[in-house]
């Protein structure tokens, strides 16, 4: 999943966290809030920019609650909401791939890392809501009752809005598969990244086409031609850069038809993506190259002959 593409200036918004405390007024408090979200909006994709995960992980809690107490302040502000949904569903996406590795070694603290991660996302998720809802409000309860149509109305303000609402809803899902009442919400999370699709298929560089080569080739019913016609997109789109899209489809799709040698191939251009090509998927492609890593080592898991082709080869 594409992730921690909102920006972060710490300095500014320590002195703003001050400002409640020496500002009288609560539409004073309000204005000098906006003012930072603005300059927020503005400011460069810091942790994006980033090629260690791991500090990224450890630096991120700090910035998701900052969001939170200012938005404490400004609850309306849409551009402090996108942040806290982008900020809370890259560390849960961090947060599951922690998850993955503890399970070969822990399985009850991966289960607990799970559930975190699960409960993050759905964080980023309801703020990615609250940000629809203010320029469509109803919308997320017409989602739920109506579906599809009840995202007529969005056009391409609320595309970060509509991508991290549905990537954040779908990632809680799939680190919690028990939850099946939480499972059964997977059509409207995969509706609004379709909204994404239908409105602007480019956007970052067609993240939505990547979640949807995971939604395709991973959910019951799916389809994996639909999933490499996605895959083609988003290699398009994001020119290659973005090591993700080929571990995306390695795992939704190539695990399924047990070929390895197109998995192995998937693995290695994933790790060979140019990090300083792009630098704003410089983070995305650290982590890619992690999980391509791990994929790597889990092979005899995940192909059922991995041994005797490894004999034979």
């Amino acid at each position: 999943m594409p992730i921690l593409t909102a920006s972060r200036d710490f300095r500014r918004i320590a002195v703003c966290l001050l400002l409640p405390a020496l500002l009288g007024a609560c539409s004073v408090k309000r204005a000098a809030v906006d003012i930072l979200a603005d300059s927020l909006a503005e400011s460069g994709g810091v942790y994006a920019r980033d090629d260690d995960p791991q500090l990224v992980y450890e630096a991120i809690p700090f910035g998701l609650k900052t969001y939170e107490g200012l938005l404490d302040v400004s609850p309306h502000n849409r551009d402090l909401l996108l942040a806290a949904a982008g900020g809370f569903a890259g560390y849960a996406y961090l947060t599951a791939e922690q998850a993955d590795r503890l399970g070969d070694r822990d399985i009850a603290a991966a289960r607990r890392a799970r559930a975190r991660a699960s409960r993050l996302f759905l964080r980023g998720r309801d703020f990615a809501l609250r940000a629809l809802a203010e320029r469509h409000p109803g919308l997320p309860d017409r989602l739920r009752r109506a579906g599809p149509a009840a995202l007529a109305a969005t056009d391409a303000t609320d595309v970060p809005a509509l991508y991290w609402a549905g990537a954040a809803w779908a990632g809680a899902i799939s680190t919690a598969k028990g939850d099946f009442e939480l499972v059964a919400e997977l059509p409207q999370a995969a509706a609004l990244v379709q909204r994404v699709l239908e409105i602007d298929e480019a956007y970052d560089g067609g993240a939505a086409h990547e979640f949807m080569i995971a939604y395709e080739g991973g959910r019951p019913g799916g389809d994996p031609a639909a999933a490499r016609e996605h895959y083609r997109r988003a290699l398009a789109l994001s020119r290659g850069q973005r090591g993700s899209v080929y571990l995306a489809l390695a795992e939704a799709v190539v695990v399924d038809e047990q070929d390895l040698a197109e998995f192995r191939r998937l693995v290695a251009l994933a790790r060979g993506v140019d990090r300083d090509a792009a630098p704003e998927y410089r983070l995305l492609n650290a982590i890619a190259a992690e999980r391509a890593d791990w994929l790597e080592e889990h092979i005899p898991d995940l192909f059922l002959d991995a041994e005797t082709t490894e004999s034979l080869s």
